[in-house]
């Protein structure tokens, strides 16, 4: 009987555990990575997290859907509502922050590090005081400078709705 308990655990666990492993990685997912960026950057998350932290700025977070995901920030100096619902704007040094689901995030700061997976667009533009405003990188390509001119970029591919 323990054996037959043994190889009935194993046999689920070859089924299951593939599974798992491919619905962490949805169909058209996306990476979006900056580093060490001094920007003013705008992220509009279809889908995914994005997690990271900022040496010093402000970011502004909005949850379109409260119910799709976490917003989980810490470190920030201060913390205030924002004008629009759901949304809500954190100051300070050493802010750090993880957001699933579908987001909006504004950025105006320095040393800005972070990863978004998913699906989602980039609007950013280098900080013109700094001497080296970071590097990005999308999905599978190399590291690219950030630059003082206004940039757009999509991470991942939206999914495709079959026309009947």
């Amino acid at each position: 009987m323990p054996m037959r308990r043994l190889c009935l655990t194993l046999l689920c666990g070859l089924v299951v555990i593939p599974t798992a492993v491919a619905a962490s990685q949805a169909t058209g997912d996306g990476v979006l990575e900056f580093q060490k960026v001094d920007a003013t950057v705008a992220v509009w998350g279809q889908r995914g997290t994005i997690w990271g932290q900022m040496d010093k700025g402000r970011l502004v977070v909005t949850d379109p859907n409260p119910l799709d995901g976490a917003v989980n920030v810490s470190g920030a100096e201060s913390t205030t509502p924002g004008i629009a619902d759901n949304t809500t704007i954190y100051t300070g040094r050493d802010i750090h922050f993880r957001i699933s689901g579908k987001y909006t995030l504004r950025f105006i700061g320095k040393g800005i590090d972070f990863a978004a997976v998913g699906i989602g667009t980039a609007k950013f533009t280098g900080d013109y005081s700094s001497l080296d405003p970071g590097r990005y990188a999308v999905d599978d390509s190399d590291w690219q400078d950030v630059g003082f001119v206004q940039r757009i970029v999509k991470f991942g591919v939206p999914a495709v709705t079959p026309t009947p």
